[in-house]
């Protein structure tokens, strides 16, 4: 570890040595007297930050799968949607050996449980959503990113096409008389309900397979049409919880009397699912973003960052190595972010940032600061101060002994295939609380 050191260190080290072989006597009193030979000084360096699109992100296999839309002045739209498997119940022989003739259907509705209490982003407005049939397998051991739209058939599955939905994220639907959890329920086609009921009994319906070959699963995605500013937002669903599933309501016409039934068709860990982002830029309205996406070489006096693969700030540090040299031990280097102004209420900054360096093959890597843990580099957001602060401290140790190359680091929302948070930053080149990077020296 000693070349990760600077020359300084152990200079000092050696002079402790030699100082502390002497009398305790000769020593008394000297924190007391002027012209201590340790002292602290503080320097801001130079900070140049723009703007760059994010590329795709995973987003299979994880907590949340994300649906809707919004329109943001700032940041344009938002469309999120989601690609899920069905499976059937127990996996095999639904209504094997059964007499099915007198079987008719009455409706089939797609459920997803909302998650928890944190379930949305942005406004609760009615949402125009649709539903459409893959014509592409998918799987459940495959990794899918934000970006990857399957085959699908372009003939909307809901029954009321066109008609909205109020999302209730906080109520608990009554069906049947059951109070069940918060969900939104879409009512899909009766056509898909009859091709349902005509499966059951037969070998469509034999195990998870060939129902997966009969019936590939969906893509839901809110409609984006006509949306006004602020209006609309980004809903989040656990498809895992039991109440994110396709239920087939039916009639067994052949018993005396008719019987009502239904069949569950769960989501659950063994189905492919995943959230499918798009984002529209060059409809934000007041025009900034494009301007930072147009410019990486001027001080801007805002950055961008959104979640869903949406926006990055780039950071680099052009005249760091100017603090090193001898007679110098860096003590703490911080790196502040503050937020540009005011936001949209329903439009909060994410809760935690991450920083990124590229390593020789252009991927994000880990700080040094982040070895000890996400609590150790901070990057949580302080809202009493409206800014984000990084302890980056050995990353810039690291870059002033050439131990890492001055490549400069990225920011990007925590949570960022999870959530829709985005945030606007004030740059290097903003008025007031310009972004900057603080470095505390001790110099002898």
């Amino acid at each position: 570890m000693k070349d990760l050191v600077p020359k300084g260190v152990w200079a000092l080290a050696a002079l402790l040595v030699v100082t502390g072989c002497r009398k305790p006597e000769e020593e008394l009193g000297l924190d007391l007297l002027p012209g201590d030979r340790l002292e602290v000084s503080v320097d801001t360096a130079r900070i140049h930050a723009f703007t760059i699109a994010d590329s795709s992100i995973r987003t299979n296999g994880l907590s949340r799968q994300l649906l809707g839309t919004y329109l943001d002045p700032q940041f344009g739209v938002v469309n999120a949607g989601i690609i899920t498997q069905i499976l059937l119940p127990g996996g095999t022989n639904i209504g094997i050996d059964t007499d099915t003739s007198g079987l008719v259907a009455d409706s089939l509705v797609l459920a997803f449980a909302f998650d928890g209490f944190n379930n949305a982003y942005g406004n609760l407005d009615p949402q125009v959503f649709e539903a459409f049939e893959l014509s592409e397998s998918i799987t459940v051991d495959s990794s899918y990113r934000s970006d990857r739209i399957p085959s699908f058939v372009n003939d909307d599955l809901v029954a009321t096409r066109g008609g909205s939905i109020t999302p209730k994220p906080t109520t608990r639907p009554v069906i049947g008389g059951d109070s069940l959890a918060p969900q939104i329920r879409i009512r899909l086609s009766m056509a898909l309900a009859e091709r349902f009921v005509n499966a059951i009994g037969t070998s469509n319906m034999a195990d998870n397979d060939q129902f997966l070959e009969f019936f590939k699963g969906f893509y839901v995605r809110a409609n984006p049409t006509g949306l006004l500013p602020n209006q609309g937002g980004i809903l989040y669903f656990d498809l895992i919880a039991s109440a994110s599933k396709a239920t087939l309501y039916y009639r067994d016409t052949n018993a005396d009397p008719v019987v009502s039934r239904t069949l569950d068709l769960p989501i659950n860990s063994n189905s492919a699912r995943y959230t499918v982002v798009e984002h529209q830029f060059d409809r934000a309205i007041d025009g900034g973003l494009q301007l930072a996406l147009a410019d990486t070489i001027n001080m801007q006096p805002t950055t961008y960052i959104q979640a869903l693969a949406g926006m990055r700030t780039a950071i680099r540090f052009p005249d760091i190595m100017a603090f090193g040299g001898e007679g110098r031990i860096l003590a703490k280097a911080e790196l502040v972010l503050p937020v540009h102004g005011t936001y949209y209420p329903y439009y909060v900054p994410p809760t935690q940032l991450f920083l990124f360096r590229k390593d020789a093959n252009g991927a994000d890597a880990f700080l040094p600061d982040q070895l000890n843990g996400i609590g150790a580099i901070d990057g949580f957001y302080r809202p009493e101060e409206r800014a984000y602060r990084f302890n980056i401290t050995r990353y810039i140790q690291q870059l002033l002994n050439g131990t890492l190359e001055n490549t400069g680091v990225e920011v990007i929302p925590g949570s960022g295939g999870v959530s829709a948070n985005r945030v606007i930053l004030s740059g290097p080149g903003a008025t007031e609380t310009p972004m900057r990077l603080k470095l505390t020296f001790t110099d002898y």
